[in-house]
């Protein structure tokens, strides 16, 4: 599908890129962020009921193929074949979502229900208020059965795919027998049948879809108010909030993820060790990371995290200059001078900020194919002498970047007059006492990863 690249791993080729990464800086820190969580944690697989709903949806699944006693019916057979069908599984993901969702508003307002976050909930309110709290699910893969348009990407089997494909729970195609899995399911059984209430939850809804798919029909259906009370309670039980799944499930995550040792394991204890201050006041990435630093860590865990703190000056930097040469429809290089002075910049602050990562090949290696070719087109700055000839060189490489994706550049600069002119929307000037020392401009997913730990503290997500 279209979108699958673009919400499970970034995907440098897709244009809507360019407009919320004008350089192309995202392909080069994202790499960093990986580096320490290994595709567990992204900018949108970051909540701990998401996980584990994912999970627990995919257990059933492979529960129903491997049950002898599932029959399809004659009519579901002709459309899918068999059940270790990749359609069928879709199918029964989208239903699975749509229980998730609908039980969710059915118990929305009671105390612990937190709906909040729970993907496609503002059109299924919708649906919900337009059919008098009794929408129609109907068992398909095609579109009639999805909360959201392009569902099976947007919602949460497709953007929590990446992280129990590449843990490897299943591959690409939703094989669950792979060399490897045995094991990792295994446990998820295990997990499943040490919580009461996960466990209640996966006895009624196997009932349910056993009893569903009898239905001699190409796509049977049901009404929500059909569905027996006791499911959608069990929904509501076992997956109230983020908070109430982590509660339960941190410690199956841990081990699965492994997102307890190394790099990752120093920001969690950081911040369990903050876990009241992260509730108030947030810490910076830069904190995060500094205080991650102090713990006890093997020379190439902690290399990751210093690989980030050398390198976002630099980028941040760059942001600075760029958005600068953009806050105006039109204005001369000599305008552009003066804000960059302003802001307690010249020519010496690229190179200055620069030099260490163009000095590290370590810090380069870690990049492979258009991440590593595009930071080494910005490190170009740094043997620039003058902010002139910064300002030119980032245009121009802006431009590459533009020209690769299809898309047409930002800004020009008209050498003859001096004036630089942009054919976007003007950006917000920065804020000049944010950027009285370094400001971080790029995350490398510690904030989703804040996310994903304060659900395990039992917070919100």
């Amino acid at each position: 599908m279209f979108l699958d690249k673009y919400l499970s791993e970034y995907d440098d080729s897709i244009s809507g890129e360019s407009y919320i990464d004008p350089l192309g800086m995202l392909v080069i820190w994202s790499a960093f962020g990986q580096q320490i969580f290994k595709s567990r944690v992204n900018s949108i697989s970051n909540d701990v009921r998401n996980y584990t709903l994912n999970l627990f949806n995919h257990y059933l699944i492979r529960r129903l193929i491997r049950d002898e006693s599932v029959v399809l019916s004659k009519r579901l057979t002709a459309v899918y074949g068999g059940k270790d069908q990749l359609h069928f599984k879709y199918a029964c993901l989208l239903h699975l979502e749509s229980l998730f969702v609908y039980s969710i508003l059915k118990h929305d307002g009671q105390k612990d229900i937190d709906s909040g976050e729970v993907l496609g909930i503002t059109k299924a309110r919708r649906n919900w208020t337009e059919t008098n709290a009794n929408p129609r699910l109907v068992f398909t893969h095609e579109k009639e059965s999805q909360i959201l348009v392009r569902q099976l990407s947007l919602g949460v089997s497709g953007r929590y795919k990446t992280p129990l494909l590449e843990i490897g729970f299943f591959d690409g195609n939703y094989h669950y027998q792979l060399p490897d899995s045995a094991a990792l399911w295994e446990g998820a059984e295990k997990f499943v049948a040490d919580i009461p209430a996960l466990r209640k939850l996966a006895d009624t809804v196997f009932d349910h879809l056993k009893a569903l798919l009898s239905q001699n029909s190409a796509k049977p259906q049901t009404h929500f108010n059909e569905i027996p009370p006791a499911l959608h309670k069990a929904y509501a039980g076992a997956l109230a909030s983020p908070g109430a799944v982590g509660r339960y499930a941190r410690g199956y995550w841990l081990t699965v993820t492994d997102l307890d040792k190394g790099a990752a394991g120093a920001l969690l204890q950081v911040l369990d060790e903050n876990a009241a201050l992260t509730k108030l006041k947030d810490l910076s990435p830069q904190q995060l990371l500094a205080k991650a630093l102090r713990k006890d860590l093997l020379p190439e865990e902690a290399i990751k995290m210093r690989h980030i703190e050398l390198i976002e000056p630099f980028l941040a930097e760059v942001f600075l200059l760029f958005t600068l040469l953009t806050t105006k429809k039109t204005q001369p290089i000599s305008e552009v001078l003066l804000e960059w002075k302003r802001f307690g910049r010249d020519q010496t602050s690229l190179p200055r900020t620069g030099q260490p990562v163009w000095n590290n090949p370590g810090l380069i290696n870690v990049l492979t194919g258009t991440a590593r070719s595009r930071l080494n087109k910005i490190l170009r700055l740094v043997e620039c002498e003058t902010v002139e000839e910064q300002i030119r060189m980032l245009t121009a490489y802006h431009g590459e970047v533009m020209k690769e994706r299809g898309q047409s550049s930002w800004l020009s600069l008209d050498e003859t007059t001096g004036q630089v002119k942009i054919h976007v929307r003007p950006s917000h000037a920065p804020d000049k006492d944010e950027w009285q020392t370094i400001h971080w401009v790029n995350n490398y997913y510690l904030p989703q990863f804040k996310s994903l730990v304060f659900g395990y503290q039992g917070g919100a997500a």
